[in-house]
């Protein structure tokens, strides 16, 4: 028996610009919580406090050829979700190029419609686009239905970060 079809919500996807930053940011905020590690001893407003300082450098993006952020926005101009990747990454272990997603967000109740594999279809296009036959990406190994999902996108188990409190 094959999988129910997913459903699908209208959106369209298009380049983010400087009067989207303020929505993506305070997306990726509420979202972050979802990659919460249990060996940290942050709680979740102190996770969101550091998200938002450490986003504050997407503009800088936006001027940038190799990156690209992308927003999923609903017929009503509501931002549905957004993705931030960038080409021409170094691999640290085996100096290949390759591109890196750095954050992907999308809103809570449009999970599972479709928002989110779009966007990083686009992300995998831009980057294929430059000549680069890798992407990779960061996941908190917490955040199951994440790393499902890009299970399921075809993404692979390359390393472990790993930690232990002293």
């Amino acid at each position: 028996m094959s999988p129910a079809p997913r459903p699908e919500i209208a959106f369209r996807l298009r380049p983010a610009s400087a009067d989207d930053l303020p929505a993506i940011v305070e997306l990726a905020v509420q979202m972050v919580v979802h990659s919460l590690s249990p060996y940290r001893d942050s709680t979740p407003e102190m996770v969101r406090v550091y998200r938002r300082e450490d986003l504050r450098t997407l503009q800088d993006a936006l001027q940038l050829d190799r990156a690209r952020v992308l927003v999923a926005e609903a017929p009503d101009g509501s931002l549905l979700g957004h993705i931030v990747v960038l080409a021409g990454q170094i691999d640290s272990s085996t100096g290949e190029a390759q591109g890196w997603i750095f954050d992907v967000s999308v809103r809570h109740d449009c999970w599972g419609k479709g928002v989110g594999r779009t966007l990083v279809a686009a992300a995998e296009h831009f980057v294929a686009e430059r000549g680069l036959s890798r992407i990779g990406l960061g996941v908190t190994s917490a955040n199951q239905r994440a790393v499902r999902f890009y299970e399921e996108l075809g993404y692979l188990e390359e390393r472990k970060q790993m930690i232990k409190k002293l």
